[in-house]
């Protein structure tokens, strides 16, 4: 994945009016998998594993010696990827890199000599680029974590790759001053920024004259006419919580520009999702139903600006994206994801890969209570909260595990508490930039022989077995940090 292709293909772009969008998300089929699997001891395969947990004393577990191996699906050569990976077809536990025995470790000394030898990931060299040894599987939430795979009939590709490597500032809670509006406001009384914003001051005000100069860009372009007479071509797909993309590609090899978006975002007026493609520009006019603007965002090409993450608006609040193996349908309304042959099939335009990417919300009839830089708007319709739309992007694959409560591990940490009923499994996703565990107990006092995940790559998914009511407290060896519970009623 080092070697991943960046063929953006500008012409293509331009002829399909395309750009966006991982956020478009299909119900998978789920497997009838039964509800107690076996944990193998280890294996090469990063998939998922049922992992009996215990009662709220630490008690012993004892683990299944059986080994399932999974079958594997090459990826057929007409699938041009940015990785290839492969689709486990059976459940089985990701291997431990560790010489060491996970049920001998009392002691956060021995933690450590475990994290010492477990930590041995490499990142990718790029923000652009995923890590060379990846064996995903299907997980992630576009807009909510680092990076989305879904499951094609070639294999887990790679779909989404999102914000800098490393732990991300993501103003995203609704009762922190995230959206333009709020933090224009912010600015004007003179108020502490939040610690959660991580803004000085001098940045906060650098930030709402940026968004300002946006903000006054897109008044011309309320009138949809005036946006198709200056050359912007709609994609013709309107995006749930987001909108239709109005591109115009003439600016992109300019690098960033505040006050100049690559991409104005439209949505029909009467705030109804269409059924189909909408209308689009002819001869510099609009045909088709009445438009309303609501948002805007950039595109820039890392031929341009590099494969690291865009220096763009002030601060750390503006987690950029950037799309893979994604199948635009231009004329039918909708996104998908399938290989490049399915697609031509189809008559859609594949992209291998499309470049950095940002929303900007500043129009403040549709101020984003979900952040300024959110990929998701909770004022676009179909109007949803922060919760149900979480929940709706959540991505999984055909081993998801039949009743299971997904959960994901994204930016350096875990949902923070869990309620499942007994035998309600818990499937996580590590969703992250680096690698993960769940360690059962706490750093102080680890109680490995009730669950350990052993080491989760980004993309490595894994089951706990929650049969046994009880309080569970768990957290990440490599990040102690990172701690969270599970209460099983």
């Amino acid at each position: 994945m080092a070697h991943i292709r960046l063929s953006l293909l500008l012409a293509a772009i331009l002829a399909a009016g395309c750009v966006s969008s991982d956020e478009v998300t299909t119900t998978p089929a789920t497997t009838t998998t039964p509800a107690t699997t076996t944990t193998p001891a280890t294996t090469t395969t990063p998939a998922t594993t049922t992992t009996p947990a215990t009662t709220t004393t630490p008690a012993t577990t004892t683990t299944p010696a059986t080994t399932t191996t999974p079958t594997t699906t090459t990826t057929p050569t007409t699938t041009t990827t940015p990785t290839t990976t492969t689709t486990p077809a059976t459940t089985t536990t990701p291997a431990t890199t560790t010489t060491f025995d996970i049920r001998s470790i009392t002691t956060a000394s021995q933690m450590q000599e475990y994290i010492a030898e477990a930590t041995k990931f490499r990142q990718a060299d790029s923000a652009y680029l995923l890590p060379d040894d990846l064996n995903p599987q299907a997980g992630g939430a576009p807009g909510y974590t680092r990076y989305v795979f879904r499951e094609t009939s070639a294999g887990v590709v790679p779909t989404l790759v999102e914000g800098p490597i490393g732990e991300q500032v993501r103003c995203q809670d609704p009762d922190l001053p995230c959206s333009y509006v709020e933090l224009r406001s912010l600015l004007e009384s003179g108020n502490p920024v939040p610690a959660e914003l991580k803004l000085t001051s001098d940045e906060l005000e650098n930030l709402v004259a940026e968004l300002n100069e946006l903000n006054k860009f897109i008044e011309k372009y309320r009138d949809v006419n005036n946006t198709c007479a200056d050359g912007f071509i709609s994609d013709r797909i309107q995006t749930p919580n987001m909108g239709s993309h109005f591109i115009n590609l003439s600016t992109m090899e300019n690098g960033f520009d505040p006050s100049q978006p690559q991409i104005l975002l439209y949505t029909l007026a009467d705030n109804k999702m269409p059924r189909g493609a909408i209308g689009q520009c002819r001869a510099g006019t609009w045909e088709g139903d009445p438009l309303q603007l609501v948002g805007t965002a950039f595109l820039l090409s890392p031929y341009t600006i590099g494969l690291g993450h865009p220096e763009g608006f002030s601060g750390n609040l503006d987690n950029w994206h950037t799309h893979f193996n994604l199948c635009r349908g231009n004329n039918n309304g909708a996104d998908n994801f399938v290989t490049e042959e399915e697609c031509q099939e189809s008559g859609g335009t594949f992209h291998d890969s499309i470049g950095w990417m940002l929303h900007a919300w500043v129009d403040p009839e549709h101020d984003n209570q979900l952040g300024v830089f959110s990929m998701w708007n909770s004022s676009v319709a179909p109007f949803a909260d922060d919760k149900s739309m979480r929940a709706s992007t959540m991505v999984r694959g055909s081993d998801f595990p039949q009743d299971a409560r997904q959960t994901l591990i994204t930016n350096f940490a875990f949902e923070p508490t869990i309620k499942v009923a007994a035998g309600e499994n818990v499937y996580f996703n590590n969703s992250d930039s680096v690698p993960h565990t769940i360690s059962a107990g706490t750093p102080d006092e680890p109680q490995l022989e009730s669950f350990d995940s052993g080491l989760l790559d980004p993309g490595d998914n894994w089951e706990l077995d929650t049969s046994s009511p009880g309080i569970y407290t768990y957290f990440c060896a490599l990040h102690p940090d990172m701690t969270a519970t599970i209460v099983v009623s």
